[in-house]
């Protein structure tokens, strides 16, 4: 009797001591089998997204056209380095089960305002927060919106909240030697023009100095590319462009692509240069025009750079400087320009 009851005592020992290890873990829980983290049919037909993060929220629409941004003013999205990737991501993206429901695990999972909401046809809608990556790396938590439980999933794809990265942010795109003649001037109204007179011929036209500063610019230019769009209305904008650097590119296929690049003349010495630009075609017809009636747009620093005052200050940019420099305590001689209407 007296081993029976030490045996029994043991037993409910050893079940206090389990209970206690395991007070405050996340229950445990059988594998479930996987299954889409978002519905097959509402990604077959998408109407529009909206992805949030860092306090900021990306909202993209399904128009006639395309996809468009409509806070970015309906500009063109970014379908190759933003919306495709997503939508695989949330394709491939599988639930792997329940991971918790515990609000104490779940605070750690970081779901801080990370978010995705879809809407497709006839009113469907679906949005899930998203959290960090889960322990195992496989993917990262997931709370549908209004659940309590957090899920397992391979979703491992990267969320942008800022709608300014979502639109497309190359204008227009050609190569340097598509490009038949390039038409400069300058703010301060002087003038240059170079041209090939052959396809596949170098630029000419004009003395060595600029002709290479000339190829160095259309490498620069020949791919316009914004970082934002601002209004129209925008007066430092519109203050800088009044006197831009206006570069017109016409191409061998016929069409004449007109950039006017400005940069902030208040900008501090030492801090990258704001600057602006619009973009514009020959075509009537083409949808740059439409754009460049829209909207303005910000260019990155490194394209702000290459706005000079003057043909002279453009020439002075060639490193080394060219052979025949004027020597010390001799006057520089006039730089040679072709006339833009040649």
């Amino acid at each position: 009797m007296r081993n029976r009851t030490l045996l029994l005592s043991t037993l409910v020992l050893g079940l206090m001591a389990l209970g206690l290890a395991f007070t405050g873990r996340e229950e445990t829980r059988a594998p479930e089998p996987s299954r889409p983290l978002v519905p097959a049919e509402l990604l077959a037909d998408l109407r529009a997204i909206e992805v949030t993060t860092g306090g900021k929220t990306a909202r993209i629409e399904r128009t006639e056209g395309g996809w468009v941004v409509p806070s970015r003013f309906g500009l063109p999205v970014d379908a190759d380095n933003r919306l495709r990737p997503l939508l695989q991501s949330l394709r491939n993206a599988k639930s792997l089960g329940a991971l918790t429901a515990d609000p104490r695990r779940i605070a750690r999972l970081g779901f801080d305002g990370n978010s995705v909401r879809l809407e497709g046809a006839e009113g469907k809608v679906w949005s899930a927060e998203f959290g960090r990556t889960t322990d195992n790396g496989v993917g990262s938590a997931v709370r549908l919106t209004g659940a309590k439980e957090a899920m397992a999933t391979n979703f491992l794809g990267y969320l942008e909240g800022d709608p300014a990265n979502w639109i497309n942010p190359v204008l227009f795109a050609a190569k340097p030697e598509e490009v038949r003649a390039l038409a400069l001037t300058f703010p301060d109204g002087s003038k240059l023009r170079v041209e090939r007179a052959k396809v596949g011929e170098p630029l000419g036209g004009v003395e060595p100095r600029l002709l290479a500063a000339a190829e160095d610019l259309l490498n620069y230019i020949v791919t316009v590319r914004a970082t934002d769009a601002i209004a129209r209305g925008d007066a430092a904008a519109n203050a800088a462009l009044a006197k831009p650097l206006v570069a017109e590119m016409t191409l061998w296929s016929g069409p004449t692509v007109t950039l006017r690049l400005a940069r902030d003349p208040a900008a501090k010495p030492g801090e990258p240069p704001r600057g602006w630009l619009t973009v514009s075609h020959s075509d009537p017809k083409h949808p740059l025009n439409r754009q460049a009636e829209t909207a303005l747009f910000t260019s990155p620093p490194w394209l702000a750079e290459q706005v000079p005052a003057s043909a002279t200050e453009f020439a002075k940019r060639l490193d080394p400087p060219p052979a025949d420099a004027t020597p010390p305590g001799q006057a520089e001689p006039a730089i040679q320009l072709i006339p833009a209407g040649r």
